[in-house]
């Protein structure tokens, strides 16, 4: 057995650390900035009194609010409520997005066919179709599912169509020589090149959802925590309606990095858009 080189050792060790470093400096400096934000906040609004608190409430009463709210159980049953239709509707739009936008890059056909239509669904705004949701299916979960599927599903489909398109046609070509078949091209080459911006789109989707959850729930809503949001502000309880929201992009931002490190483990050589080489 030989003996390790101490160099190569330390050198590797060096390494190691670096990585760590440079994983987690990103989310250090988010963090540091955050709480740099807060403080800011909280003195502008206890000590200077910049803004009436009333309209503007310092982080104090905010936590305060969320405590209250989470203590009595509403908070948590508005969660569970726009959860359970955030997950159904996020999945199908996954579903229904990357399949869609497989066809659409990979077939011209069926882009001829089919582009014009989804174009032009695309350039609506999806916001407008809540309160004839509400008309057509009533005040159930149905209309509030399906927005949070016509939020999330675009950018899903259209990452999934542009990471079909972008494969590199040299390496199509190469399949090709090596006597790939074309169901063989279009699942081990195609489909894997394309799989970070699949994750990208569903990363993207993941936001949209959150805002499909408000805009389903404040028309026509009596559940959820975009209801939940209407409510306190109008009551002009504003400490609890600003911290809902926060939540909401706590939830966003926790799903997002919940894909992004899917992302760095199934395609390690795709980061922030460059292809290691």
């Amino acid at each position: 057995m030989t003996a390790s080189n101490p160099v190569i050792t330390a050198a590797s060790g060096n390494h190691r650390l670096r990585g760590l470093w440079e994983a987690g400096r990103w989310n250090l400096a988010i963090a540091v900035e955050i709480i740099v934000i807060l403080l800011v906040w909280q003195y502008l609004q206890t000590v200077v009194e910049l803004w009436n608190p009333v309209f503007f409430p310092p982080p104090s009463e905010i936590w305060t609010a969320m405590v209250g709210m989470s203590e009595s159980g509403v908070l948590w049953g508005s969660f569970l409520y726009s959860s359970g239709n955030a997950v159904i509707g996020f999945l199908i739009a996954a579903v229904v997005g990357v399949f869609t936008g497989l066809l659409l890059g990979s077939s011209k056909l069926f882009y001829d066919i089919a582009g014009g239509p989804f174009w032009t669904l695309y350039a609506t705004p999806r916001i407008a179709f809540q309160p004839l949701l509400v008309l057509w299916m009533g005040f159930g979960n149905g209309p509030k599912i399906l927005i949070i599927f016509l939020m999330a599903y675009f950018p899903i489909a259209i990452s999934t169509m542009d990471g079909i398109r972008g494969v590199d046609p040299s390496v199509v070509k190469a399949a090709r020589v090596y006597g790939a078949s074309r169901a063989e091209i279009f699942f081990k080459v195609q489909l894997w090149a394309a799989l970070p911006l699949i994750l990208t789109g569903l990363r993207m989707g993941v936001a949209r959802a959150m805002i499909g959850i408000v805009v389903g729930e404040f028309i026509g809503g009596s559940e959820g925590l975009g209801h939940l949001i209407r409510k306190k502000a109008g009551e002009l309880q504003l400490d609890a309606a600003i911290g809902i929201t926060i939540l909401l992009v706590i939830i966003a931002i926790v799903g997002m990095g919940i894909l992004n490190l899917v992302k760095k483990i199934v395609a390690p050589w795709y980061i922030e858009g460059v292809v290691k080489r």
